[in-house]
């Protein structure tokens, strides 16, 4: 209430309780009844001032979005367990529709608390693109055994991607010499995951794939055994199955890791992949990822930087197959360029980002990418480093990510990219 509202009050008050001063005892004139209703009035005043603002139609869908289990767009929050899903494909394969199930066993049991004890939950996709792609995949989760941060998962997936881009090796592929190729695999495994800290997390595993290449299937664009020599290209003719054993180590620090404005994160991954039939194309991968967020002064603007390295080096007179190689393009690194764009055994990438809050809901961003790719790491040279360069729009909650849209540049053109999950 303000302080004229409450003189008024006052004088009121004042008014009516004079009288009544001056009347015999047991005798009302209404003043009582009329002080009352002044009173109960002010209150009223006082809730409507104090009460929280009534949020629009986009403020309560955000909201809910905020508090929901799940950091998904609400068509993709779970009903009953099951959700609508995309199937993780790569960009070219059109439209994905799928759906996916997951469910915690021990529901009934507190499954609230995220720290409860010997928790299991599974988990199960099954996705189809509209240019042949599909994916069916499931997974069984042991979370926090015996009440230590320890989690076991295994999985296992098969997948089918029938117009995988390939436009030659090295920095100097052209873009008309775009072909396709198809791509299938199976495989399943185990992995570990350990919170050794609050901030530190390591995991490791142990997969068996049998990847398989064939001839592609989009009619725009020769497939790539009719326009390269496949004998020249390690692993189009002959596939064996692998093992591959992976370790990793994180450090992780950021402010929100759904939408994040301050702190990192560093990681490294290191992967070791036996051929399992022919004895040629065993090989070891070392991935280094570095984020960092700087806010500039406050939460509000903020520098995002990210930096990440590929290195592929093959056994003694083995070869790394094509299909496993790095490649730098598409809505996540190199974004002026194609998906798969540019491919080779090692690969370097550079990022920057300016991000501004231009609505509560809305950031802003200018972003500048730079990358290339090398058959050999003596052959990175800063002359033949490409960039692309753009302008972007982020759709948020106030704690997790929902949606963007990258207008990206490069000296091959104009890419829009939209997306729902965030470019690092």
């Amino acid at each position: 209430m303000s302080s004229a509202h409450t003189w008024v009050v006052v004088l009121l008050l004042a008014a009516t309780s004079a009288p009544a001063l001056a009347q015999p005892q047991g005798t009302d004139d209404g003043s009582t009844a009329l002080r009352a209703a002044l009173l109960a009035a002010a209150r009223d005043r006082k809730a409507g001032e104090s009460a929280p603002p009534r949020r629009g139609r986009i403020e309560r869908a955000l909201y809910r979005y905020d508090n929901s289990a799940v950091a998904t767009p609400f068509i993709l929050q779970p009903w009953h367990g099951f959700q609508l899903a995309g199937g993780g494909f790569p960009a070219g394969a059109g439209t994905g529709v799928g759906v996916g199930f997951t469910h915690d066993l021990g529901r009934t049991r507190a499954a609230a608390d995220p720290n409860r004890a010997n928790r299991l939950a599974i988990d199960a996709l099954g996705a189809y693109g509209t240019r042949g792609y599909s994916r069916v995949a499931a997974g069984f989760d042991m979370l926090r055994l015996a009440g230590a941060p320890l989690d076991v998962r295994v999985s296992g997936q098969h997948y089918e991607f029938p117009q995988q881009d390939f436009f030659g090796f090295t920095q100097d592929s052209r873009k008309e010499d775009r072909t396709n190729y198809l791509m299938r695999s199976t495989e399943g495994g185990a992995e570990v995951r350990w919170q050794a800290t609050r901030l530190i997390d390591v995991a490791g595993g142990v997969f068996y794939l049998t990847p398989g290449i064939g001839s592609g299937t989009d009619s725009r664009y020769p497939s790539t055994d009719g326009f390269f020599n496949p004998a020249a290209i390690p692993g189009f003719k002959d596939q064996p199955d692998f093992i591959r054993t992976d370790a990793s180590v994180a450090l992780d620090w950021r402010d929100n890791p759904l939408h994040p404005h301050a702190g990192g994160r560093y990681g490294l991954d290191f992967s070791d992949y036996r051929d399992r039939d022919l004895d040629t194309f065993g090989f070891r991968k070392v991935s280094i990822d570095l984020q960092q967020y700087l806010p500039i002064p406050n939460r509000y603007r903020t520098i995002a930087l990210h930096a990440a390295a590929v290195f592929t080096d093959p056994r003694s007179g083995q070869q790394v197959p094509f299909y496993f190689e790095p490649t730098l393009g598409g809505a996540q690194a190199l974004r002026g360029f194609r998906e798969f764009r540019f491919q080779d055994r090692h690969s370097v990438l550079a990022t920057a980002e300016y991000r501004w809050e231009a609505w509560w809901a809305l950031d802003g961003a200018v972003f500048v990418d730079a990358g290339m790719v090398a058959a050999d790491r003596h052959d990175f040279a800063l002359r033949d480093v490409d960039v692309s360069y753009g302008i972007g729009f982020r759709v948020h909650s106030n704690s997790a990510f929902v949606a963007r849209l990258d207008l990206a540049f490069s000296r091959e053109g104009f890419i829009p990219l939209l997306r729902f999950e965030h470019a690092f």
